[in-house]
C-alpha cells in the first residue's frame, strides 16, 4: 500500500474513532476497532495493534478487553502461540445498532410517561411534547427499517 493511503487511512482510522468516541467508546477502542475492520491479515496481537496504532501496551490491553467484552472484538488462542490473536466480531455490529434501537424506544417510554404526567398542563409539556412526537415516529418507523435490513447484517 502506498505512503499517501496508509495517511488517508490512518486519517479514516482517526475519524472512525472520534465518531465512535462520542458514542461512548474510547478513542483508542475506536483505533482498534478501525483498524481491525480494514487490516490484512484480519487478526492481530496486543503487540502488533500498539506497534500499528502507536499506542502503549496498556492502553491496548485495557482497550481489547473492553472491545471484547462487549462482544465487537474476539479474542483466539492457539496452541504453540503465546499471544492471543483478536479480529473484529462483523456479526455483533448488529447488536450495537439493535440496543441504540432499543435506547430510542426507551426514551420514547420516557417522553410518554412525562406526557402523562404533564397532561391538564399544555404550556409545560409544549417542548416534551415536540421532543415526544420525534420519538414516536422513530419508534414507529425504524422497526420496518430495521426488519428489511439485508440478510448479511443480521
Amino acid at each position: 500500500m502506498g505512503v499517501g493511503r496508509e495517511t488517508r487511512l490512518s486519517a479514516w482510522i482517526e475519524r472512525f474513532a472520534a465518531h465512535f468516541a462520542e458514542e461512548g467508546i474510547p478513542l483508542i477502542g475506536g483505533r482498534i476497532l478501525g483498524y481491525l475492520l480494514v487490516c490484512l491479515p484480519s487478526e492481530r496481537t496486543a503487540a502488533e495493534l500498539s506497534q500499528e496504532l502507536e499506542a502503549s501496551s496498556g492502553s491496548i490491553s485495557t482497550n481489547l478487553k473492553f472491545l471484547v467484552n462487549a462482544g465487537l472484538v474476539t479474542k483466539r488462542t492457539r496452541r504453540g502461540r503465546q499471544a492471543a490473536q483478536f479480529r473484529i466480531n462483523e456479526k455483533r455490529w448488529a447488536d450495537l445498532v439493535q440496543r441504540k434501537l432499543d435506547a430510542l424506544v426507551s426514551v420514547r417510554e420516557l417522553t410518554e410517561s412525562g406526557m402523562r404526567l404533564m397532561s391538564g398542563d399544555p404550556e409545560r409539556a409544549m417542548r416534551l411534547r415536540t421532543v415526544d412526537d420525534l420519538y414516536t415516529w422513530l419508534a414507529t418507523e425504524l422497526p420496518a427499517v430495521w426488519e428489511r435490513r439485508p440478510a448479511s447484517s443480521r
